[in-house]
Order: C-alpha cells, then structure tokens, then sequence
C-alpha cells in the first residue's frame, strides 16, 4: 500500500505543468507584445521551422536554445500557434 502511494507521488510529480504561457512571458513578450499582435507567424512556415528558429534565432531575434530546456520551443512554438489562431478567428 505504502508503495502505490509512493508510485502515485511519484508518477505525478513528473507530469509537466502546461508552461508555455510563462515561457511566452519570460522570452518573448518584451518584443511580441502581449496580445500577440507582433508575431510574424507566416501561413507558409511549418511548426519546425517555427521551433528552429525559436531555438537558432532569426532576423532581430536572438537565438533562444541556450536558454531553453528540452521541449519548451516546442511549447512556445505551440502557444503562438494556437493563440494566433485564436486572434485570426476574432478579426
């Protein structure tokens, strides 16, 4: 019994927390804004060029995978695309 309480403690402890909101705040909010408006987000772009340049930088943005842990491109990529899909949706 002890030990399914122990493996339960476990097994939710390393489920990872939805982030990508707070990675947004941290890294790209200053140059993005907040309401998303300022996100060059071409049609034409796949979501791994996307992560790639989150992670490799781009034209006035700095590279971000030296900051970044593994997989929070991936969740920030994530984010704007939904959070653009949202904001296109409301014009």
């Amino acid at each position: 019994m002890i030990f399914l309480f122990i493996f339960a403690l476990s097994v939710s402890a390393s489920e990872p927390e939805d982030r990508s909101s707070q990675l947004y705040q941290s890294f790209c909010i200053n140059c993005h804004g907040e309401s998303l408006d300022k996100i060059p987000l071409k049609h034409e772009t796949t979501t791994e060029e996307r992560i790639r340049i989150v992670k490799s930088g781009a034209k006035g943005m700095p590279p971000y995978a030296w900051l970044l842990k593994e997989g929070d491109a991936e969740r920030i990529v994530a984010y704007l695309e939904e959070k653009t899909q949202v904001f296109d949706a409301l014009k």
